[in-house]
């Protein structure tokens, strides 16, 4: 039985992990979910009582995925009989991969398309729809029950938008190709049709643990309740987040009432359980944004800083002329003053084009101090492309500390490389690591560079990309994708995105002022957050018309509670001014509504 050490755990997370029936439990921000979630699994396979048995946990993001992966293994936990990763990874796993010959739309063969390939396919599509103009944003969709749900909120555009996805699915189904959305379409269909599937894979999963509940699709719930419901009961769950922190609902994530979700488990959750303790901020940071609280849940600060006298601010009276060096001087006050690192500043704002020209513009007017952001980068973090989980191994130093990690990419890599048909029975992930480690390519430019290593592990392995058609197709799109995002950051005045330093700073440790949006920093904790943007139109968005009062507080709620010590917010004038806005966008409504005494520094 796994055992931690007094004083690892306090009392809600204790009692939490030892619950021994299915549960649903509410943590505020801070309240170290990550480590009750990782002891829980830990617990959890300590208990297994046979070899076939599995601990499921899924997460919102391969990231979080990872770093609970790592923690439990810290621990010393054996962790061949855990499973964690998203619920589209999950799918495939588990559901697809091995059941796919029971659909007539799977059963001859499929393809992932990846979000490139998809992008370039719905650019196309859109081409001859000029009254009204529709581009590949507007065709945001995802998977439901009953079929497939537009993001889009323009009625306007509706019919255009249904006939272009209609046409979409149609190009995906005579090429033998799905995408993301399609894997949970797929996966809820098999499991509906052939519910000998849920039985089967309930007896192999005692505990499922879901993340983050509150950014679950309805099509989600659906997929892993069908399973643990097949379990009548012997099949457990531990259901955790915050429904405060739901923001993803234009992408169809929202936190399900309890009772629904019972009447879809066909068992109780029990929901004492919460963990209202913030171990992150100040008593005043936490003060702050309890204010945007939509869901009535206590939250008590217990940071051994919790004293900390908190820097709070709120600017709505500044030009949109002065807002960079507004945000330069607030950077060099935390840093000076304050004593704060670059690394522990976060510059956050609605969305990813509020952000690049500012970007750009900070780093020339503050050369001395770095910048870090995930529009800087100089190729996607496609997770699922084969070539990217390589890259993870080509572009990180080898180091005691990355030693465990990079192994166990090294093993994901055999096993991809083992599920498209290559023999890599002579090669394990220590020697597959070895080699990887030994190669030197003298090469600046970070394309050619990869393109050079790959081919050399290609040699390594044997194998010729023409005869494994899924490995080719990934590297196509590795460089096409990569290429092309080279070439707009490179328009856009990043000169030397392409070098092979600025490819390997994609893996690195984060270093310098994070540059995010409001959805980026879920998950994350900064000394000072600097939060601008915040305008009515942005916050809540304008298409927004039915949920946008409480869609704002939530994003508000996010924003804030990411801060330990400083906090500073900013609804800059002269946004968007034209003949029929001649101020501009008006600043957010819930900053202008609250009654708040605000610093001046």
């Amino acid at each position: 039985m796994f055992i931690w050490q007094e004083g690892d755990l306090n009392k809600e997370q204790k009692d939490a992990i030892l619950e021994n029936e299915s549960l649903l439990l509410i943590a505020c921000p801070g309240s170290g979910k990550t480590r009750t979630l990782t002891y829980k699994i830990a617990y959890e396979l300590s208990r297994l009582k046979s070899k076939k048995e599995y601990i499921i946990a899924i997460t919102y993001t391969n990231k979080a995925a990872d770093e609970i992966k790592e923690r439990v293994e810290i621990l010393g936990v054996d962790i061949k009989q855990l499973w964690i990763g998203t619920i589209h990874a999950f799918c495939l796993e588990w559901i697809l991969r091995p059941y796919s010959l029971y659909l007539n739309e799977l059963k001859n063969g499929y393809k992932i398309l990846n979000s490139h390939d998809s992008e370039i396919l719905f650019i196309e599509l859109c081409k001859p729809y000029k009254n009204p103009k529709i581009t590949h944003w507007d065709l945001g969709y995802y998977a439901t029950t009953t079929g497939y749900h537009l993001s889009c909120l323009d009625t306007n555009k509706k019919e255009s938008l249904e006939q272009i996805l209609s046409d979409y699915h149609h190009h995906l189904s005579e090429n033998h190709q799905i995408d993301f959305e399609q894997i949970l379409h797929y996966s809820y269909k098999l499991l509906k049709e052939k519910s000998i599937i849920n039985s089967i894979l309930s007896n192999i999963f005692p505990f499922i643990l879901i993340d983050e509940y509150q950014d679950t699709k309805e099509i989600q719930y659906h997929i892993v309740s069908s399973i643990l419901k097949a379990g009548k009961g012997t099949s457990k769950t531990f259901i955790v987040g915050d429904p405060n922190q739901s923001i993803y609902e234009t992408m169809g994530g929202f936190p399900m009432a309890k009772s629904e979700l019972e009447g879809l488990l066909g068992f109780e959750l029990k929901d004492e359980y919460t963990l209202s303790s913030n171990y992150r901020s100040s008593t005043r940071i936490v003060k702050y944004f309890d204010h945007f609280k939509t869901y009535e849940n206590q939250i008590e600060p217990e940071w051994e800083f919790k004293e900390y006298k908190s820097l709070i601010s709120y600017n709505n009276i500044l030009p949109k002329s002065e807002l960079m060096t507004e945000i330069a001087r607030l950077i060099i006050l935390n840093i000076e003053d304050y004593n704060i690192s670059s690394n522990e500043i976060c510059i956050a704002a609605p969305q990813w084009v509020h952000l690049a020209s500012l970007t750009r513009g900070l780093m020339i007017k503050l050369p001395n101090i770095s910048f870090d952001g995930p529009g800087m980068a100089p190729f996607s973090r496609d997770i699922d492309n084969f070539w990217y989980k390589i890259s993870r191994i080509v572009l990180t130093e080898p180091s005691p500390n990355l030693y465990i990690r990079r192994l166990r990419w090294a093993n994901e890599v055999l096993s991809e490389l083992f599920a498209a048909g290559v023999d890599t029975s002579n090669i394990t992930n220590k020697s597959f690591l070895k080699f990887c480690n030994s190669i030197t390519i003298e090469e600046e430019d970070g394309l050619k560079y990869l393109i050079l290593f790959f081919a050399k592990i290609c040699d390594y392995i044997k194998i010729d990309l023409k005869t494994f058609p899924s490995l080719e197709d990934h590297y196509r799109s590795f460089f096409e994708s990569s290429k092309a995002r080279i070439t707009r950051l490179k328009k856009e005045g990043s000169d030397t995105i392409g070098s092979i330093v600025n490819f390997r700073k994609v893996f690195k440790q984060r270093d310098g002022v994070r540059i995010s949006t409001i959805h980026g920093t879920k998950g994350t904790e900064f000394d000072t957050i600097i939060g601008f943007g915040l305008l009515d139109s942005w916050v809540p968005h304008f298409s927004d018309k039915i949920n946008g009062s409480v869609n704002s507080k939530k994003m508000l709620y996010v924003l804030c509670s990411r801060a330990r010590k400083n906090l500073h917010l900013i609804s800059e004038k002269e946004r968007n001014v034209n003949y029929y806005n001649p101020e501009g966008l008006m600043p957010t409504p819930h900053l202008i509504e609250y009654t708040y005494k605000y610093d001046r520094k």
